[in-house]
């Protein structure tokens, strides 16, 4: 498979395992095998590859580029990083036991330091993170019901695991669930980056807007856009247009005209229920019992 294929897949030799949801700025998918078969695999992308494992092997070796080599027979709770352009391959015969993997697919251009060749990242098999396995089970959260996550929260989402997987590889070992964490990034927004910024996602409430929309009306990468915005407008950009769209929804919510449907489908929540629930979340009352209340 050529590192070109930015829609790269693993290749199981009697099971291909096509990814189901995609973004922009990375592709994933979880795959349960109830009763797994002697397998071999191959990797080879152009978008750094991570793994949540959950399987034993009777026997088996996983190779990254020829160099990095694991004979690990009990891989349950283990995670596997693959950078853009590494070749992973080996073969498996694996347990009785059930096999589970959730992979992602990160696109390299969110930090930039990467994609210009200032930072070079190694490929890791089989290691333990605690953080970065609670931020894969949050990613099978995310593929149980995509439509409830607006592409600013993936994208920022994919920079978080991108971040933290440099940050593993900074330090030089798998740190502990109380491993420090770097130092933010000092610097926010400009006053006329946060307002161009504020008054595009003010505009297209209805929409569901990208991180790469945003970080290029700031002119700046979506990695530093991300961290940027937040110190400067205290939460991060998904967060922020989640609670402009609740606050716009208060205001038609007092228009008697307008059911709540039609509420939620104005201010970008083609899912009533989901609507329903954030604006719980946010106001401590239902659409209907805020209506209720204001009218």
């Amino acid at each position: 498979m050529s590192p070109d294929d930015a829609a790269a897949t693993l290749q199981i030799h009697n099971h291909t395992l096509r990814l189901n949801h995609q973004w922009d700025a990375l592709t994933a998918e979880h795959v349960a095998l109830p009763r797994p078969k002697p397998h071999e695999f191959t990797l080879h992308s152009s978008r750094h590859f991570l793994c949540l494992l959950n399987f034993q092997r009777k026997d088996g070796e996983t190779t990254a580029d020829e160099i990095t080599r694991s004979t690990l027979k009990d891989a349950r709770g283990k995670l596997s990083f693959i950078p853009a352009g590494c070749r992973m391959q080996g073969w498996t015969h694996p347990s009785a036991r059930p096999m589970a993997i959730t992979t992602v697919y990160l696109d390299p251009a969110l930090y930039p330091q990467l994609d210009s060749g200032e930072r070079q990242l190694y490929p890791m098999l089989y290691f333990e993170h605690p953080f970065l396995a609670q931020l894969m089970r949050q990613l099978d959260q995310i593929l149980a019901q995509p439509e409830n996550y607006s592409r600013v929260y993936v994208e920022s989402f994919a920079i978080v695991l991108l971040s933290e997987i440099m940050h593993v590889q900074a330090i030089g070992v798998a740190p502990s669930r109380h491993a420090d964490r770097p130092p933010p990034i000092k610097g926010g927004l400009a006053s006329w980056q946060c307002k161009a910024v504020c008054d595009y996602i003010e505009a297209n409430l209805h929409q569901d807007i990208s991180l790469t929309e945003l970080a290029a009306i700031a002119r700046l990468s979506p990695y530093h856009f991300c961290r940027a915005f937040k110190e400067t407008v205290g939460e991060p950009p998904h967060r922020y247009q989640m609670s402009r769209r609740i606050e716009q929804a208060k205001t038609l919510l007092a228009k008697p005209s307008l059911s709540v449907s039609d509420v939620a489908a104005t201010v970008g929540y083609g899912s009533l229920s989901r609507f329903s629930a954030l604006f719980r979340q946010v106001t401590g009352h239902s659409p209907r019992d805020f209506r209720r209340k204001v009218i």
